[in-house]
């Protein structure tokens, strides 16, 4: 029983809700319907704009009703489309337009008091309220945005456009002529031309000098700093003011010259000097009495030795004294263009066989490693002839005293540094005075200490080694030669194979020239016509446009021997 009356209230609560939804529904549309008759009834004054509505309140929210039965409650049907016009009442878009220039402002008066007004984006239009009915536009950056005023409860929408007073191209091209004054201002030495051409901004005219030219390439460019290298297209230019957003990014495109020379020889010099002195000196003796022996020996090779051999008593005094020295002379020279690297190497290399496995397979991989005379280096031309360089000179030799499994080890001289010169200064970049001394003395114990006795059974030597090392880097501006100024007389042109009655029977290894080659061993006597011959080739050197021409193209030895 009491179960049949709760589902009865039940029912009777779903039909009650459903009831009030209905005459919810039904008094809202004839409100709406009434207000849209009251409006088209209204005489529409001419000037006054359309009348935003609002919902003054949500509408209620009521639960769905459940099913006597208990199963999903049912879903009312409603008409396609009918919610949208049952919330919105109404969209407005921009009536008006209104157009400002860009850095300026236009004053509106209204002739009823503005209640609120709004702006989509403040960054592109500036409002300022004086009154009620009085405001100020202004522009701020080239754009567009809505401006919207209210009248009480009436709206007016305004679509605002700023514009620039000139073209984006003729803004431009005054914006970066100003930037133009400022650079020319700033380096009285130099004249630059900004140049915008569609989205590039091109950078022409002439510098004093490289360290000028980077300098002038920062500023555009908008870099901390900048290393001129040929280099034409840079990335993106720098704004010409600050907060030019207006203005669209363009390339930077370099077109700036650099007057004098663009090419840089380098000369390098490595010289060093290494002496050896070795002293040895030990005494070998052999004795025996009967079933008992004294064997002393050095084992050491021997320059001076002296043997006294009694019957039973072997006595050796052996001694030696060796000195050597070794000369290192390198002059390597080499050209590169302002800002770009160079790399100049002479010698040979040798192989290194390498194991290697990979999953315990393996196999051999050889290496070449160099040796010999190398030059790496990248100049870089600062301030008329002051040059900024990064050298690298090398100098290496085989040395077998240190191979291992017949891979020999090198001998190698070499530094790395960045300096500054100017043209035709040398500087010693790196240098070393090295002096090695090593003693040594060995004997039995006892025995070598007594004062004279004991010279007999020691082993003493001394050994010194002194090493000098000196590196020297000097640059030159250079260009290349005309025809006329090539030298006439070249290394190695003097050098002639002999012939074979003079290899076979005079005994010659360098063949007739007309002047004396320079060479490690002495040349030939000369006949009377030879030393003509070669005092005519002097005579022809001496000449002023040759030797000109040689001391300015030519450097060190070369060529006949004087």
């Amino acid at each position: 029983m009491l179960q049949r009356f709760s589902r009865h209230s039940t029912a009777l609560r779903t039909g009650v809700a459903l009831w009030a939804l209905g005459l919810t529904a039904v008094v809202g549309l004839a409100a709406a319907g009434a207000r849209e008759a009251a409006d088209d009834a209204a005489p529409a004054a001419p000037a006054a704009p359309a009348t935003p509505r609002k919902w003054s309140a949500p509408l209620p929210s009521l639960p769905e009703p459940a099913a006597a039965d208990g199963k999903a409650p049912a879903v009312l049907a409603r008409p396609a489309g009918s919610r949208p016009e049952a919330f919105i009442a109404e969209i407005l878009e921009p009536e008006a337009t209104m157009q400002v220039i860009l850095h300026r402002s236009k004053l509106v008066r209204t002739k009823a008091p503005v209640t609120r007004f709004s702006v989509t984006q403040p960054e592109v239009l500036d409002v300022v309220q004086y009154s009620p009915t009085e405001f100020e536009l202004i522009g701020l950056k080239a754009g567009q945005t809505s401006f919207t005023l209210w009248f009480g409860e009436k709206a007016l929408r305004y679509l605002v456009t700023v514009v620039s007073e000139t073209a984006p191209g003729e803004q431009a091209a005054r914006e970066y002529g100003e930037m133009q004054a400022k650079i020319n201002e700033m380096f009285p030495n130099s004249m630059v031309q900004l140049i915008p051409f569609a989205d590039k901004l091109i950078i022409r005219g002439q510098a004093r000098d490289s360290a000028e030219a980077a300098q002038i390439l920062a500023l555009v460019s908008g870099q901390g700093s900048y290393q001129t290298g040929g280099q034409i297209n840079l990335g993106l230019a720098a704004k010409p003011r600050a907060g030019a957003s207006d203005i669209p990014a363009r390339r930077l495109i370099n077109l700036l010259d650099v007057p004098g020379e663009k090419q840089v020889m380098l000369k390098v010099r490595i010289a060093e000097l290494s002496r050896t002195a070795l002293r040895q000196m030990s005494v070998d003796m052999h004795a025996a009495s009967g079933h008992a022996n004294f064997t002393s020996s050095s084992g050491i090779s021997t320059i001076f030795s002296s043997v006294l051999n009694p019957e039973d008593l072997s006595l050796a005094i052996q001694a030696a004294a060796s000195s050597s020295y070794s000369k290192i002379l390198a002059e390597p020279n080499l050209v590169a263009l302002n800002g770009q690297s160079a790399t100049f190497n002479v010698g040979g290399e040798f192989a290194v066989p390498t194991v290697v496995g990979i999953g315990g397979v393996s196999g051999v991989n050889t290496l070449f490693r160099a040796f010999g005379t190398s030059l790496n280096f990248t100049p870089t031309i600062l301030d008329k002839d002051r040059i900024r360089l990064v050298v690298a000179p090398s100098v290496s030799s085989l040395n077998a005293a240190n191979s291992v499994d017949g891979i020999p080890g090198l001998n190698s001289q070499n530094v790395s540094t960045t300096v500054d010169l100017r043209e035709g200064q040398w500087l010693a970049i790196a240098g070393l005075l090295q002096d090695e001394l090593v003693g040594s003395k060995a004997g039995p114990p006892l025995l070598s200490e007594l004062p004279v006795i004991g010279t007999f059974f020691t082993n003493r030597s001394v050994k010194r080694d002194d090493t000098e090392l000196v590196i020297l880097v000097s640059p030159t501006l250079i260009h290349p030669m005309d025809a006329q100024e090539t030298p006439l007389v070249l290394p190695g042109m003097e050098i002639a194979e002999p012939s074979d009655l003079s290899f076979w029977v005079g005994g010659a290894h360098v063949g007739k020239s007309d002047c004396d080659p320079r060479v490690t061993v002495a040349a030939p006597r000369w006949s009377a016509a030879d030393q003509a011959n070669c005092r005519a080739m002097g005579e022809a050197m001496s000449r002023p446009a040759f030797q000109r021409s040689e001391r300015y193209y030519v450097y060190g030895p070369h060529g006949l021997s004087r």
